[in-house]
This record gives structure tokens, C-alpha cells and sequence, in this order.
């Protein structure tokens, strides 16, 4: 399976004055990386975001991180 073809939930988050259209894992996974929130469990979200395999982990996984952005107040809007 190829995990890019697996939607997950679209989110609008924001680092600084920097917002950030969020539709994949990859794009879930870079984000996370590059703004190291503590706030949840971030150590699980990147190991969950790394390793999401079948369909119904990249959609646990894409949850994971909305779960996450919105913990550590950083959602702009969902749905986008």
C-alpha cells in the first residue's frame, strides 16, 4: 500500500506566523518534526506517524496528529 494515497483528516496549523496546510502523513510527520510540541504523547505521534502501514493506521495516525496540534493549541482551521 502506498501510504500517500490514504487521506487523512486535513487540518490548517500554525507555527509562529507560519501556517501550514496539513493533508498527509509526510506532510503530518515534517511538521511535527520541525516544532517538537510536548504537550501529548509526541514521542508515540512520531512513532505513529513513521510506522502507519494499512489504511486504518494512517487514518489513526492523522488523528493522532489533529489530537496532538490541537492539545498544543496549534490548529488554525480544520477541514481544509
Amino acid at each position: 500500500m502506498d501510504r500517500t494515497s490514504v487521506a487523512i483528516p486535513a487540518i490548517r496549523v500554525h507555527a509562529g506566523s507560519a501556517t501550514f496546510d496539513i493533508t498527509t502523513l509526510e506532510e503530518a510527520l515534517a511538521f511535527a518534526r520541525a516544532n517538537p510540541h510536548r504537550k501529548g504523547d509526541y514521542d508515540g505521534l512520531i512513532r505513529r506517524l513513521q510506522s502507519a502501514a494499512d489504511p486504518d493506521d494512517v487514518l489513526e495516525a492523522g488523528n493522532a496528529f489533529v489530537w496532538w496540534a490541537e492539545s498544543n493549541d496549534l490548529v488554525g482551521e480544520r477541514g481544509h
